[in-house]
């Protein structure tokens, strides 16, 4: 019988110790003792076997929690996401976020269906409940299973090898990178030199419309939207237009029929090359309408 620390020659093995196939069966619970112990206490083969059980059932019930939420993430990441704004792409959202953890549901998902498909080995089970617990946070589990691999398959070329390490090396850097960096294209609130430079016609896919002349007035259709007025929002109207920098950052008033006390505010944001006019009552999503210069 091989010790359990020792490595078969099974390509397929992974950190798997298994019995020899002349082993006598053991009662299920038998309490014999044996070598290999866990948390210190010395377990017989039928309560090694009752625990593999155990393990077993909770990988497959981590794949299911997993399959759930990889399906959740999908559709927000590909059908529905209330924080993409169709006229404001370069604003960042919460899709690079919710596509991390696609992949790490996705992560989840494979290794264990891997675990329960690999003849319930110990090692490989637990390492792979072990995976599914921080699927969170994949690349580290990721990084750590393809070093594992390249140290424990004695097998594998030097060439491979060196690619495993190479890809837990990209994986434990780039990961936390697309999770914690900020997206390279954004929309940031911005101080315009003059009024001039915000002169012209602005619409917005929905139809809005806001045309801001050089004599400080304006004509605008209906208004409606985040920020913009209550209920039914405002009516087409026609005022005066003036900005504002409140810390730095422009923002267009219209004082409608020429009231300050009955005016819309929009801010002026920059997204890639372009201005354009934003319209919020969400803090945290700044654009609810946007208005871009045609």
């Amino acid at each position: 019988m091989p010790s359990p620390g020792s490595v078969e020659a099974d390509p397929e093995s992974f950190f798997a110790w298994q019995p020899a196939a002349d082993t006598p069966e053991e009662p299920f619970f038998g309490m014999q003792s044996e070598a290999s112990t866990l948390t210190g206490v010395a377990l017989g083969p039928g309560l090694r076997r009752a625990a593999l059980v155990c393990v077993g059932a909770l990988v497959g019930l981590g794949v299911l929690f997993w399959g759930a939420l990889a399906l959740y993430f999908a559709y927000r990441v590909f059908f529905d996401s209330p924080h993409v704004n169709p006229d404001m792409p370069h604003l960042p959202d919460a899709r690079p976020w919710t596509a991390f953890y696609l992949v790490g549901a996705l992560w989840g998902v494979g290794v264990g269906l891997f675990g329960l498909a690999s003849r319930w080995r110990p090692r490989l089970l637990l390492w792979c409940f072990c995976c599914l617990v921080t699927a969170f946070f994949w690349p580290a589990g990721m990084a750590a299973s393809a070093v594992a691999v390249a140290w424990r398959r004695r097998d594998l070329a030097a060439s491979r090898r060196i690619v495993l390490v190479a890809l837990a090396v990209l994986v434990a850097i780039g990961g936390p990178v697309w999770r914690f960096a900020a997206p390279s294209s954004t929309a940031e609130p911005v101080a315009v030199g003059s009024d001039g430079d915000l002169l012209g016609t602005w619409r917005s896919s929905s139809g809005m419309s806001v045309v801001l002349r050089a004599d400080g007035s304006y004509t605008a259709g209906a208004l409606s939207g985040g920020g913009l007025g209550a209920g039914d929002g405002v009516p087409a109207s026609v005022g005066m237009w003036d900005t504002e920098s409140p810390g730095g950052r422009s923002g267009v008033r219209l004082q409608i029929e020429g009231d300050l006390s009955h005016s819309v505010w929009f801010d002026v944001y920059k997204a890639g090359q372009d201005l354009v006019l934003c319209a919020s009552d969400d803090p945290a999503n700044p654009c609810q309408v946007v208005l871009r210069r045609s």
